[in-house]
């Protein structure tokens, strides 16, 4: 007897820690739950789509919608109820290819920047509010790079010539404190030959841009580049002054893919692929200064491309991207810290899944997380994984579309308390190019 029942009670240990290493496995299953996915753009052909979520949990998104002619068009969706009716917030497009990026903050106030033959475009959305008129902000820009925090701080930065073949380039930016205007347009850098690489804002408006510098030769048949030198420029909240840090990588054969992200105390962290073709990364302190030394961050295993790196409040850093070793490819996140410049191991966030691609990645101010991509592995669908916390684990991947031909991510959006919403686009079953919404909620 004494003999069974240690047999049972081992048995009983060894389901029990079976069970406790699947509950705290990497991976481990959902438990939240996604909507049905909702058509959203229902007058034409959706393009471009762009989303946000607020602290609330409520939804906005917005699309090029083309009709007889191309327009932004919006819908918002209040936490726990449905979609509502559709809003204009643009004037006639001048191209087909305007690229929308929305923003919120965590009260609810939402700016939209676009761009098309005119220039660079604005427009805001108080909360629970309409939007108010468009405004050509930035006249003969064009490919902005903008953001915004949760306070509503926000900057764009943009290229002015700068191509092998000019002779002179400047890389701008305009600034907008929460609650302000924008500022008139500000000079970062000046040369005859720049690139613009990324740009980044603390949670109080220290904003930071990468640049860089490189020679072209040129003749009738093509360019070619070289000697790339990577920089990167801060402005301090209510400073109005751009710090250039100078060289910090080159000069190198290639461009350096340079990322950089910020915590709310303003200390930041600068990812960029070296001349080795290893992802190295350097830090800075909270009012700016000198970077640190750069380290190993990353060795890819083929190529890569990546989706974004993005910093929690906390300085908990996270970076997702697509790893291609022909003919398969995953998706995967590093996680890293600023106030110490480590890095762990990659993690694989797509599963099984053997084929992935166009993937998107949000992060929310306490480290609250969604990675979302197309897995082309069987038929093809729109997968999603969620992290609750900077320092948790990746869920399993959930398929989060419906019927649909050529389907394909196209934005993604996360808020503290984990409610997210994926907007992916796809063929309906009449041929009409069709942007789809669903949210998400742990």
């Amino acid at each position: 007897m004494r003999l069974r029942m240690n047999r049972i009670s081992s048995i009983v240990q060894l389901i029990y820690i079976a069970v406790a290493v699947a509950l705290t496995s990497p991976g481990s299953a959902q438990t939240g739950k996604w909507s049905s996915p909702v058509v959203l753009s229902t007058g034409g052909q959706g393009w471009e789509a762009t989303a946000a979520i607020d602290g609330e949990g409520n939804s906005l998104a917005l699309w090029d919608e083309r009709t007889t002619q191309d327009q932004l068009w919006s819908r918002s969706k209040a936490s726990g109820g449905n979609w509502g009716s559709i809003t204009q917030i643009s004037p006639a497009l001048q191209t087909t290819s305007v690229l929308p990026v929305l923003r919120i903050t965590s009260a609810g106030l939402a700016t939209a920047v676009w761009s098309d033959s005119g220039g660079v475009w604005t427009a805001d959305r108080p909360a629970a509010s309409k939007w108010e008129s468009a405004q050509l902000l930035i006249p003969g820009a064009a490919n902005p790079i903008f953001v915004m925090n949760a306070r509503g701080d926000a900057a764009i930065a943009w290229l002015v010539g700068g191509g092998p073949r000019s002779t002179t380039g400047s890389v701008m930016a305009v600034l907008r404190p929460a609650g302000g205007a924008w500022t008139s347009q500000q000079t970062i850098a000046s040369g005859a030959h720049l690139s613009l690489d990324h740009a980044s804002i603390g949670a109080f408006g220290e904003v930071i841009v990468t640049w860089e510098t490189y020679s072209a030769v040129c003749s009738r048949y093509g360019c070619s580049t070289s000697s790339y030198v990577l920089h990167a420029s801060r402005q301090n909240t209510g400073t109005g002054v751009w710090a250039d840090s100078g060289s910090l990588l080159g000069p190198d054969r290639s461009a350096h893919d340079a990322r950089v992200a910020l915590d709310s105390a303003g200390g930041a962290i600068l990812l960029a692929l070296s001349s080795s073709g290893v992802y190295t990364s350097a830090t800075q302190g909270n009012s700016g200064g000198a970077w640190s030394a750069f380290k190993t961050a990353m060795t890819p295993q083929g190529s890569i491309l990546i989706s974004n790196l993005a910093s929690d409040d906390a300085g908990q850093v996270t970076l997702v991207y697509e790893s291609i070793a022909y003919p398969n490819s995953q998706a995967l996140a590093l996680s890293g810290s600023i106030s110490n410049n480590t890095w762990s191991s990659p993690v694989v966030v797509s599963g099984v899944d053997t084929s992935v691609g166009q993937v998107y990645f949000a992060l929310a101010s306490n480290g609250a997380a969604i990675a979302v991509w197309l897995s082309s592995s069987g038929t093809p669908a729109i997968h999603a994984a969620t992290r609750a916390t900077a320092t948790g684990t990746w869920s399993s991947p959930v398929s989060i579309s419906g019927p649909g031909t050529y389907i394909s991510p196209e934005a993604a959006a996360v808020e503290p308390t984990g409610n997210a919403i994926v907007i992916y686009s796809g063929y309906d079953a009449s041929s009409v190019h069709t942007e789809y919404a669903t949210n998400y909620q742990p």
